[in-house]
C-alpha cells in the first residue's frame, strides 16, 4: 500500500478544541505543522497495530511542499510489538486526539 497522507484537518482541528500543549498548539502555522507530524505518526502506528510493515518516506523535495511524506506499507502479517498500541494509546491520550483511521478500523464503530 502506497499512501500520500492528506486531510491532517482532522487531528489540527481537534487540537485546537482542547489538545495537548498550548505553546505547541496556539498558532495556526505552528499548529497545522506540527498536527501533520502527529497524523503521519498516528497513522504508520496504527498500520504497524495491523500487521504492516511501514516506512516512512519522503516522496517529494520539502522544498516543493511541506507536506512530502510519502508511507509505504506491506501486509507483512508478522507479530505486533505488544509495547506499541499502549504507546499509541497514550500518545492520543495525551494530545486527545484520535484519528479517523482508528475511527475506520475499529469493529462496529465507523
Amino acid at each position: 500500500m502506497l499512501a500520500a497522507p492528506c486531510c491532517h484537518h482532522d487531528i489540527a482541528a481537534q487540537l485546537r478544541s482542547g489538545g495537548g500543549a498550548d505553546l505547541l498548539t496556539r498558532h495556526g502555522i505552528l499548529r497545522e505543522r506540527f498536527a501533520d507530524v502527529l497524523t503521519d505518526s498516528l497513522r504508520a502506528a496504527l498500520l504497524r497495530m495491523n500487521g504492516y510493515r511501514v516506512e516512512v518516506v519522503e516522496f517529494i523535495d520539502s522544498a516543493h511542499t511541506p507536506r512530502n511524506a510519502l508511507i509505504r506499507a506491506v501486509r507483512a502479517g508478522s507479530s505486533i510489538d505488544p509495547g506499541l498500541a499502549s504507546e499509541y494509546a497514550e500518545l492520543t491520550r495525551n494530545w486527545r486526539v484520535r484519528p479517523h483511521l482508528e475511527r475506520l478500523l475499529a469493529p462496529g464503530d465507523v
